[in-house]
Parts: C-alpha cells; structure tokens; sequence
C-alpha cells in the first residue's frame, strides 16, 4: 500500500486510498485496499479532491466481495498531523471511522507511531491516537 501512494503521489503530491475488510468483535481487519484515483481519475490534484458520486463503484465492489470501509489512508508533504481541511472533510463522515496520514508522501516504509492515526467522532470532531502508534494499530500478515 505505501509502496502504491509512493508511486501515486510521485513524490510532489498528495494521494490516499480506501483500506477495505471486516471488522470483527471491535477490531479492524484490511484484506483489500482501493486508490482513490482508481475510482475517481481526478482525486490526486497536488491535494485531495475526491468526487463523492464516484463512490458507486467503491460501493458496488464491497458489496460483491462482501467488504466493508475499515479505514481511509493519506499522504502528506510533511508530518502526518491532520489539516483543517481533513478536519472538515471526512473521506466516511462516519462516527468510529479511522483515517491515517503518512508523511512525506510516504517516501519509505513507515510503522504505527510514525503515522497520524484519527478517528472520527461525528459532530464531537476527532480523536487523536497517534500517539498510541503500535498500541492502537497492529500491523500482521494473516493467512
């Protein structure tokens, strides 16, 4: 995933993309993740402007692999701290659902503490766990 927003991105923009899975009794599982310009070609415009009827396909695939949205994924040019506009603009405005930054546009691999990770709490704004890093996100290869 962090190799496909490297790539995206280029180095001089910024780009994201949804992580899909299940979750289960609490946890979030990611077996899957979609770009955002795979679904909308236009999304990666130095910054990220998504075209919300686009969703449609996003949808549409969830529902044939029986998945849901678990996460959303972003880069940024410098640290991975949320911008007012990530603040106002949830990619799922969706109280529980979490939305992770990785700086530098993601120019290597990076490890929970070293990304933003925030979870959305609707009207209430957003709560702040980065700082929990592996505490909070635990990284794994399931088989």
């Amino acid at each position: 995933m962090l190799q496909t927003l490297r790539e995206r991105g280029q180095g001089r923009r910024e780009s994201g993309g949804f992580l899909l899975g299940r979750s289960v009794e609490g946890r979030r599982y990611v077996t899957d993740f979609i770009a955002y310009d795979d679904i909308d070609p236009n999304a990666l415009q130095g910054i990220i402007v998504f075209d919300a009827s686009k969703l449609d396909a996003l949808w549409a695939h969830l529902e044939r692999e029986g998945l849901e949205v678990v996460a959303d994924v972003h880069t940024h040019p410098g640290g991975y701290r949320q911008s007012g506009t990530d603040q106002a603009h949830p990619m799922i405005p969706r109280r529980g659902h979490l939305a992770m930054i990785v700086p530098n546009f993601a120019d290597r691999d990076y490890r929970p503490g070293e990304i933003g990770l925030y979870e959305y709490q609707g009207r209430d704004g957003w709560r702040d766990h980065s700082a929990l890093g592996p505490t909070f996100l635990r990284l794994e290869w399931i088989s």
